[in-house]
């Protein structure tokens, strides 16, 4: 033992272990030196494992373990404990030539096929392996780059590692390394086996620095496979979770993009070259996300183009530039550029992506629509020029936003296509399929069918559009590509709206249809060879229909003379002839015109051009292009224009002409350069305009020495009373400027003629350059006998004008123009300087104008001062009116205008100045603007928006409403404070002229620069005149409005708002007018829809017509029973609903026929008389509380419903079997429902007094609505029931009429005593026969207990006239509450068969009412009254008797209401 104990020993019998390792399985095993423990413990230095080339397969320089048995290390199973390997190399190489690696070929030693006699029993385990800075090397000798892998720096710990035969199998507890490529390894853990068929990483997880993974791995193999690894070697993984930074991954496939991470779960499949992802669900850092399984093909394989990838995509959501960042050399080079434009996306489908053609077939959603796409592209590699072939689907897709066409939009479409590129300027396409829709300029065609070739602006096939505003046929070529275009095709034109299509957007209306038939080449319009051929052409605006046969335009060249030919009888006929550019016409009429001038520069033209011209022009084209121009028939415009300018020749007759509202009548125009008499002569018959008028209008030119003299001669002016003797020259300076002057020349206006230039001299002129930018006026003067004005200065763009105006002795009313609301007079005299310079208006002034007025109201003298300095930089301001006796206003102080701080300071003094000067500024909104202002203010601040700030006060002030007729009067002494530039009322009491009703007013009215007016006041009232309009034709409504509450009156003038929240007070009377009836001419029964009008009717919406100018109103009312609300039903017959009762109603009226109104008005007491043909006279009582009104929009529209009573008495025997001879009370009801402009009504009658057999006979006989409608209108109009056409009888209607006015001359005011006279007229037929009866009917009060009621009538012509018949009643009340009451009466009979005399009844009794709430109550008051009297007397010490509430409720005061207990 201490032998063995011995390093030389051990080392020896090491060698000899080894050497019979080698011999046995013909190995090359080699140890340097072994040290070997009692306790088993092994340590071997220079380990070196040679393979089959004698090249190192293993080595390592240091080895310890531990032997745990040693008999079976004796019998070849090396079992040992721990083993600690320091520098391991691990090659594992595959020599040139052959297949198997030289680790195959030393496992095979210990194969049971290697040649020996035993099966092997080779073992070899270890129960924890370390190897510390290890080196791993895979090399294949057969490839371009042997080396494959190259691991060092491996620290690896393992456990449970075995080696049985070819078997090795261990747990991987950690495992760093460093790659040679630069990929280092933080961590490995695994379950790992290998044999000679596969290596497993089971339970795998990995961590490098950057990413982690976790699943499975397993490759799978023959042993001659590892010499093709990546193409045989199969690889299968389930990776569950896993993150990469893909800059690590591209040490091996060096394609991803930088900084980019991928977190994914996937089954892989397959070899490194044929490899799939099954379930990938991978999203990157970029919020690109692919869903579904994907297969590669050649991922590490370096040949060219022979790259593939198959997709199935379930999700792929991603962007252009996130996909060319992800993959930038395999997707950016295979991704059209064009895709950029589809921005975030989501595709679903099937791809194949090779280096030369990518096949696909998906949808795909995107930012700018939908597309589903079944395309084979090809020449990829070029992908922008790359061919393309198959269907595409859009869906809602923005065509012109991916094409950079503004004039295309959202398009949706089924086409087939077969072309190549992708962008405009190369884009060859051919079409087929079907466009739904497409939105070009502003337009959603729909519709279209195409079939045709589209390339590089070139289109040739067949396109047929069935839009609703595009039905066309287009079939032929339409060639823009090449320099000289080419156009041949034929368009059938159905019907196209132009303005639909926002092709001509001038007409409200715009409508084509015709055909076009166009065969030309050209490479620019001069050279345009061929013809434009337009048949059956109809042309529609909202004026009228055109219809146009044929319009044709040709262009030809007969050897060097072109002639350009119209033919169109309807639109115009002539031609042009000669040699000439369209380019060079403008400037060859710019020559002509003026070269009557010897110092004019002429255009330079090229060559020697000329033409002729000869046209004649009809209305109609010129009405369908410009529907404001008229022009008369036989209107013609000939001439000749070439570059020799003299030989210019032009005339035009027209014999009218008509724009807008701009009318000339009898025109003609000629030139000629070469007359020695004249170049030009203009004469017009008449001019119209909305603002001045001239008639006779002659002008006449000639050339002379350069200068072009011309005489003027018109009349003008509403009256045609003013005449214009105009003589003037123009001509051009050696500056090449225009000059106008004029010689002695009278202008009569407004009776008054004045003189221009009376002492001929060579000033009174103005000079202006080519641009009319810069003017310079020469003292222009204007005399009329003593007075003068004169005019001269210099404007020099709109930057710079130095303007001087003087007047001397100059009326103002002869110079001022009339105008509507405003007339002034007055003596001016005195300069005007007015400078503008650096953006300011610099005045010098000195004006005074004697005896002003203005509109007929005397201001007195106002007189203006302003003077500046040296340096025109500061000015001092001293204006006033002064009347006879004081300065009603003065204005004193300084205008500081340096560029940098133009400023104001001046101080204003009022004292009695008239404020009558305000109404033609505030004309149509407010009238008879008035007072007198005392006080002072000042103007400071900002030139250009200076403060006013001051405190005023009014005397005798007020102002009018004209739209409401109301006027006010304002307290004496009235206070207005301005500040800034606004005016502050401060709490001013108003009285209405008419009614003095009376409010508060405070608010102000505001301003910029005394321009833009607002107005923002308050009114408090509680009772004031707010309406008190008079019925006109065109009244939507009229009456008297007193208001109790508050408004606002507020926005700019232009359009004013007043709001009024309130109720309604005593004295209001509204009333309504339904009348529909057109005036008599009215032409607005016409009216064209515009676009947009006939779109809202086609949907049912109403448009309402807006607009910005006019005075609105907003009256918010509680009605109470203060207001009368009258309805006039027909105002020619008298017709009306008149009543009282309580409601609340939103009213909404403009100036602009607005009128609504929203709301419920509840009637408490009202009237409907009914009058028809002046003789129908009927009085029906409405039912209070159940009848009512609701608005909501047009008071027309109002649903009514309204229940009223007309009470008569008339005999019913047409309508019994068994008539009788006698009259009975009669009730009709009529109901109107529904709209009251058409309400429905329903008829129900009562017969109060009859008897229930009667009564039930009549009701058999009304059962039906019609006869109950006939029956009605019969009673109405005659005053009778009906049994056919034969009984119509107005005596019932007159001797009704007869007694209303009677009665109304009997009855007393008070209703103490109310007598009444009755005629009721008889009925004689063979039916039935009852006598004329007059009657008397008494209402009185004898005393407070005794009250009568009678009828009685004595009949008339007839056999019985000595009979008295009638009703009489007499009530007396007997206790003090009028509860117990006694009742005589005496009454007719109702049924008096034929023959028999008048029958009676009579009565007598006594009643007796008692109110309660309970059964209780009642049985206590009529057993033990006393005590509830008692009991309802008694109030507690500790109690008051309550205040009598004020009664808020909408019902009158006489009705309660009981409440809950």
């Amino acid at each position: 033992m201490l032998v063995l104990s011995i390093p030389a020993v051990q080392t020896r019998l090491g060698k000899s272990a080894t050497n019979w390792v080698n011999d046995q399985y013909k190995t090359n095993i080699n140890i340097e030196k072994v040290g070997l423990q009692f306790n088993g413990d092994v340590e071997i230095k220079g380990v070196l494992i040679r393979d089959y080339k004698k090249d190192t397969l293993i080595s390592a320089t240091e080895l310890n373990t531990s032997i745990v048995n040693f008999r079976n290390l004796y019998n070849g199973k090396l079992n040992f404990a721990d083993i600690k390997l320091e520098d391991l190399v691990f090659n594992i190489v595959t020599y040139k030539d052959e297949t198997d690696t030289n680790l195959d070929v030393f496992v095979a030693r210990f194969d049971d096929d290697n040649p020996r006699p035993e099966k092997s029993t080779f073992l070899l385990s270890s129960s924890d392996v370390t190897i510390s800075n290890g080196t791993f090397n895979f090399i294949n000798y057969n490839k371009e780059t042997p080396e494959i892998l190259n691991f060092h720096g491996i620290n690896l710990n393992g456990t449970n590692f075995v080696i049985d035969g070819s078997d090795v199998k261990t747990r991987i507890n950690t495992m760093q390394f460093v790659d040679s490529r630069g990929l280092r390894l933080e961590n490995l853990t695994s379950n790992f086996s290998y044999t000679l068929s596969q290596m497993r990483f089971d339970d795998l997880n990995l961590k490098t620095p950057e990413s982690y993974l976790q699943g499975d791995l397993v490759f799978s193999y023959n042993r001659a496979d590892f010499k093709a690894f990546e193409d045989k070697v199969k690889v299968e993984a389930n990776f569950t979770e896993g993150s990469v930074l893909l800059d690590e991954l591209n040490v091996f496939y060096n394609e991803f993009g930088i900084n980019q991470r991928a977190d994914f779960s996937t089954k892989l499949s397959g070899t490194l070259n044929n490899l799939t992802a099954e379930n990938l669900k991978l999203e990157t850092s970029r919020n690109t996300k692919i869903y579904g399984t994907l297969n590669f093909k050649n991922l590490f394989n370096t040949a060219d183009n022979n790259f593939a990838m198959q997709g199935n995509f379930e999700n792929l959501s991603s962007n252009y530039k996130d996909l060319k960042a992800l993959l930038p050399n395999v997707l950016g080079e295979s991704i059209p550029s064009i895709f950029d434009k589809l921005g975030n996306f989501k595709v679903v489908g099937n791809t194949n992506i090779t280096t030369q053609k990518i096949k696909a077939n998906l949808e795909i959603s995107t930012s700018l629509g939908y597309v589903n796409s079944n395309l084979e592209m090809s020449n990829i590699d070029n992908i922008d020029y790359a061919s393309y072939k198959g269907n595409i689907i859009l869906d809602e897709f923005n065509l012109g936003k991916m094409l950079d066409d503004p004039n295309l939009g959202s398009t949706s479409l089924n086409v087939d296509v077969d072309g190549v590129g992708f962008k405009k300027e190369n884009l060859k396409t051919q079409l087929k399929g079907d466009i739904y829709s497409i939105n070009y300029n502003k337009y959603n065609y729909q519709d279209i069918v195409v079939n045709g070739q589209y390339k590089q602006s070139k289109f040739n096939g067949e396109l047929v559009s069935k839009d609703k505003n595009l039905q066309l046929e287009f079939n032929g070529l339409a060639d823009l590509s090449k320099d000289v275009r080419t156009f041949d095709f034929v368009a059938k034109v159905d019907y196209a709206n132009l303005k639909a299509l926002n092709f001509y957007n001038r007409d409200e209306q715009s409508e084509f249809k015709g055909i076009v038939d166009m065969k030309m080449t050209a490479n620019n319009i001069d050279d345009a060879v061929g013809s434009i051929n337009f048949k059956n052409t109809v042309y529609i605006n909202e004026n009228d229909t055109y219809t146009f046969k044929d319009f044709a335009i040709s262009s030809e060249f007969i050897e060097d003379e072109r002639f350009i030919k119209v033919n169109s009888p309807e639109i115009v006929e002539g031609q042009l002839k000669g040699n000439f550019k369209f380019n060079d016409l403008e400037l060859l009429f710019e020559n002509s015109l003026k070269s009557i001038y010897t110092n004019y520069v002429p255009n330079k033209i090229e060559g020697n051009q000329y033409v002729d011209f000869n046209f004649k022009i009809y209305n109609k084209i010129i009405e369908v292009f410009l529907p404001e121009l008229e022009v008369g028939a036989n209107t013609f415009i000939k001439g000749r224009v070439e570059s020799n300018e003299k030989a210019f020749k032009l005339t035009f007759k027209s014999p009218k002409i008509k724009l807008l509202d701009y009318f000339a009548d009898a025109i003609e125009v000629q030139v000629d350069n070469n007359n020695p008499l004249f170049n030009t002569y203009v004469e017009v018959d008449s001019v119209y305009t909305k603002h001045y008028s001239v008639s006779k209008f002659n002008l006449i030119n000639v050339t002379l020495n350069d200068t072009l003299f011309m005489r003027s001669e018109f009349k003008g002016g509403k009256r045609n009373d003013d005449f214009y003797n105009l003589s003037f020259y123009h001509t051009i300076n050696k500056d090449n400027q225009s000059v106008v002057g004029f010689k002695k020349s009278d202008v009569t206006f407004k009776g008054n003629k004045w003189y221009v230039n009376e002492e001929k001299n060579k000033l009174n002129k103005v000079i202006f350059d080519r641009d009319f930018k810069d003017f310079k006026i020469e003292e222009l003067v204007m005399n009329h006998e003593n007075e003068e004005i004169k005019l001269a200065g210099i404007i020099k763009d709109s930057t710079y004008k130095d303007i001087k105006l003087n007047f001397k002795d100059v009326d103002l009313n002869k110079i001022v123009p009339d105008f509507d609301g405003l007339s002034l007079a007055g003596n001016i005299n005195g300069k005007l300087d007015v400078l503008q310079q650096n953006g300011s208006y610099l005045p010098n002034s000195s004006i005074i104008i004697d005896d002003l007025e203005v509109n007929d109201t005397f201001l007195g003298s106002f007189d203006a001062k302003i003077a500046g300095n040296a340096t025109l930089s500061s000015y001092v301001v001293d204006a006033k009116i002064k009347d006879d006796d004081t300065n009603s206003f003065t204005a004193k102080g300084n205008v500081n205008v340096a560029a940098d701080n133009a400023s104001i300071d001046v101080d204003l003094d009022f004292n009695k100045f008239n404020l009558k000067i305000l109404n033609p500024f505030l004309e149509g909104v407010l009238s008879d603007i008035r007072g007198d202002v005392f006080g002072k203010a000042k103007v400071i601040g900002s030139l250009d928006k200076p403060n006013f700030n001051g405190q005023l006060n009014i005397d005798n002030g007020g102002l009018g409403v004209p739209y409401l007729n109301v006027d006010y009067a304002f307290q004496d002494d009235a206070s207005v404070t301005l500040k800034n530039q606004s005016f502050i009322f401060n709490t001013i009491n108003i009285t209405d002229t008419k009614e003095a009703s009376k409010g508060v007013l405070d608010g102000s009215i505001s301003h910029t620069n005394f321009s833009k007016w607002k107005l923002d006041l308050n009114l408090e009232t509680q009772r004031l005149l707010v309406l008190d309009t008079k019925e006109t034709e065109e009244s939507l409504y009229y009456g008297t409005g007193f208001i109790g509450g508050s408004a606002s009156i507020f926005g700019p003038t232009e359009s004013l708002s007043i709001n009024v929240i309130g109720e309604t007070k005593k004295g209001t009377v509204f009333k309504i007018p339904l009348n529909d009836n057109e005036s008599f001419g009215d032409n607005s029964i016409i009216h064209f829809l515009s676009p947009e009008e006939k779109k809202a009717k086609q949907e049912g919406v109403v448009l309402e017509n807006e607009t910005d100018s006019g005075l609105d109103l907003n009256f918010e009312l509680d009605v109470t029973e203060d207001a009368e609300i009258e309805i006039l039903i027909d105002k020619t017959s008298g017709s009306t609903i008149k009543g009282r009762g309580v409601g609340g109603l939103l009213i909404e009226i403009n100036t602009n026929n607005k009128f609504n109104m929203y709301g419920d008005f509840v009637v408490y007491e009202g009237v409907y008389n009914f009058f028809y043909g002046g003789v129908i006279q009927k009085k029906f009582i409405v039912e209070p509380y159940t009848s009512s009104l609701a608005w909501n929009g047009k008071p027309l529209d109002a649903i009514i419903n309204i229940k009223a009573k007309y009470l008569t008495r008339a005999n019913p025997s047409p309508l019994l079997d068994n008539p009788i001879n006698r009259s009975i009370p009669v009730e009709l009801t009529l109901a109107l429902t529904d709209r009251l402009e058409r309400p429905e009504i329903a008829y129900q009658f009562d017969f109060p007094t009859t008897s229930s057999t009667i009564k039930s006979e009549l009701d058999y006989r009304l059962d039906t609505n019609e006869e109950k409608e006939s029956q009605a209108l019969f009673l109405i109009a005659t005053g009778a029931f009906s049994s056919g056409l034969n009984d119509i009888n107005f005596t019932g209607t007159l001797t009704e009429r007869l007694n209303g006015l009677v009665n109304n001359l009997l009855s007393s005011g008070d209703g103490k005593f109310d007598i009444g006279v009755n005629f009721e007229a008889g009925t004689n037929n063979p039916e039935y026969q009852t006598d004329n009866r007059v009657g008397l009917t008494l209402q009185t009060k004898i005393s407070d207990r005794v009250l009568i009621n009678g009828k009685v009538g004595v009949p008339v012509g007839g056999l019985g006239d000595s009979v008295i018949a009638g009703d009489v009643q007499v009530d007396f009340l007997l206790n003090e509450e009028g509860t117990l009451t006694a009742k005589v009466f005496n009454r007719e009979n109702s049924i008096r068969n034929f023959g028999e005399e008048i029958g009676y009844t009579q009565g007598v009794g006594i009643s007796y009412s008692v109110s309660f709430d309970t059964f209780g109550e009642l049985m206590r008051k009529i057993f033990n009254p006393k005590k509830e009297e008692e009991n309802e007397g008694i109030i507690s010490e500790d109690e008051t008797p309550e205040k009598k509430p004020e009664n808020n409720s909408p019902f009158p005061q006489n009705m309660t209401i009981k409440e809950e207990e």
